[in-house]
């Protein structure tokens, strides 16, 4: 079974951006992408990204697998097989509160500068505080930051 840290020792350094920022870029330049990387069950019962306004759809593709949360081993040749690299230089991940994108935007991050030899061509960034954002004081989500927070479009699937 492959851990979330099996890059811990090579690591590209990922930069974290709010929601409004990687929304913006996304409305804005033909070639970001805004990945999301939480489960099925998540993007069926808590909503998605919309991408009405965005220059590009939204990729899905789950970093892990609900319940038992086991890492999707195929995520890499998934998230190559639906870009195009040569029309791409920012790549946004979210999830539900900014963790397993974090691992995931390494992941590619890390493919991309020694796989396919792009480095300096295309930059991952991690959506920080996710789709849904911090858990508040009275352990809810949503109410501190995050895409739904921050009032972006979303919708139910």
């Amino acid at each position: 079974m492959v851990h979330y840290d099996d890059y811990a020792d090579k690591k590209p350094f990922i930069e974290e951006c709010d929601p409004s920022f990687a929304y913006m870029k996304l409305i804005k330049d033909d070639f970001c992408y805004l990945i999301d990387v939480r489960s099925k069950p998540e993007w069926s019962f808590v909503g998605i990204p919309d991408s009405k306004d965005m220059k590009n759809e939204v990729i899905f593709c789950e970093w892990a697998f609900y319940p038992l949360m086991d890492r999707n081993l195929q995520f890499e040749n998934e998230i190559f097989s639906k870009l195009n690299f040569e029309q791409t230089k920012n790549l946004f991940f979210i999830c539900r509160s900014g963790s397993r994108s974090l691992h995931a935007a390494n992941s590619i991050q890390f493919h991309i500068n020694k796989k396919l030899e792009m480095k300096d061509k295309i930059n991952c960034f991690n959506v920080k505080f996710g789709f849904e954002g911090d858990l508040s004081k009275d352990n809810r989500r949503g109410n501190l930051n995050g895409w739904k927070f921050s009032d972006l479009p979303w919708k139910q699937q």
